[in-house]
């Protein structure tokens, strides 16, 4: 139980990971190509701009985990101690809001695609695959900023 709790604890580290490796991989062998061979493959090209997307969801997700979020905080570093805590509140929930609407319209794009069997140009994949990243970053950003709530807010120690 406590190796799955670590994995879940650490998925979105996980598909970065991966999502890197194979960008890496991809990039320096299209390099190499280019250079000596003379050769240059627009599907690798597809492959990685489809990879940053979900790079960069996930890597959000896991800035909220870490506290790592933008924040301005020149107004509220003036309140006194109980407005700063409502006012990060507010904005936890604010942040979680709009991630819920990212959510909720990017199922609706990911479903229009399915629907009209939209492909991506190089590869003919279909595009909701790569669309996907979007929902399911921002579900992930959701439940990690749910979590932050509940640890920075609620837990009681």
């Amino acid at each position: 139980m406590a190796k799955l709790r670590d994995i879940l604890n650490h998925i979105e580290e996980y598909i970065i990971g991966v999502g890197l490796l194979v960008m890496l991989i991809i990039v320096f062998f299209n390099a190499l190509s280019r250079y000596i061979v003379h050769l240059e493959y627009a599907f690798t090209m597809e492959i990685v701009t489809s990879l940053f997307p979900w790079l960069t969801f996930f890597g959000a997700a896991v800035a909220v985990k870490r506290k790592g979020h933008l924040g301005f905080s020149l107004l509220t570093d003036l309140f006194p101690q109980k407005w700063k805590i409502l006012a990060d509140i507010f904005a936890l929930f604010l942040m979680a809001l709009l991630f819920a609407m990212i959510l909720y319209f990017g199922t609706e794009m990911v479903m229009f695609e399915r629907e009209t069997h939209q492909v991506t140009p190089a590869l003919s994949i279909p595009s909701w695959i790569v669309e996907l990243s979007i929902p399911l970053g921002s579900l992930a950003i959701i439940m990690r900023t749910a979590q932050l709530g509940y640890i920075e807010f609620l837990r009681k120690e």
